[in-house]
């Protein structure tokens, strides 16, 4: 009988250590700051939507606003219970970007990311040129992804040949590559 009375307790844990498991799912962690290209980026937003969330890092003390600015580093968590695998998601990036009149991109999964490296060309509301790397991950706690954005200025000259810009996308994505990964789950 005393074999007999530990087996509900031994279940009964049981039931409540997975319980607990179940009803925590585990969380994005993100850092406060970030370093890149030798500078302090400081989160300045963090939006959330339903299961998504967005950070805005700037660099720290340039007087840049989330309205205003030239660099960031933008992190993106997604809870992912769709369970959107990294093809699909590469999937619709690559229809995103296609529907983009002038905007060069591309789109590739390498060793278990989802990176891009993207030229969007100027607008009538941005006189600019800006470069963005992406890298995301499937994660514990659903996609993460990290991104550094870059605006440049641009001549009338080089409007028409955006294909200028390439190898310096190509360095910043090379760059990016190195970063390390800055989500993580807990």
């Amino acid at each position: 009988m005393g074999a007999y009375s530990v087996r509900p307790f031994s279940f009964l844990a049981f039931v409540f250590l997975l319980a607990g498991c179940i009803s925590h799912p585990a969380q994005f962690s993100t850092p406060e700051k970030i370093v890149f290209q030798n500078q302090i980026f400081e989160r300045i937003t963090h939006n959330q939507l339903d299961e998504m969330q967005q950070m805005l890092y700037l660099p720290k003390d340039s007087g840049q606003t989330p309205e205003n600015w030239q660099q960031g580093v933008l992190l993106f968590l997604d809870k992912n219970t769709q369970a959107r695998s990294l093809s699909a998601r590469a999937k619709l990036r690559q229809q995103r970007f296609a529907d983009q009149v002038n905007t060069q991109a591309t789109v590739a999964i390498n060793q278990q990311e989802l990176q891009s490296q993207v030229i969007y060309p100027p607008t009538e509301r941005w006189q600019n040129v800006q470069l963005e790397v992406t890298r995301g991950r499937d994660l514990d706690c659903g996609y993460g992804q990290m991104q550094f954005a870059d605006k440049r200025s641009i001549s009338d000259k080089n409007l028409q040949n955006l294909a200028e810009f390439q190898p310096l996308l190509m360095q910043l994505a090379a760059q990016f590559a190195q970063l390390a990964w800055q989500i993580g789950c807990r």
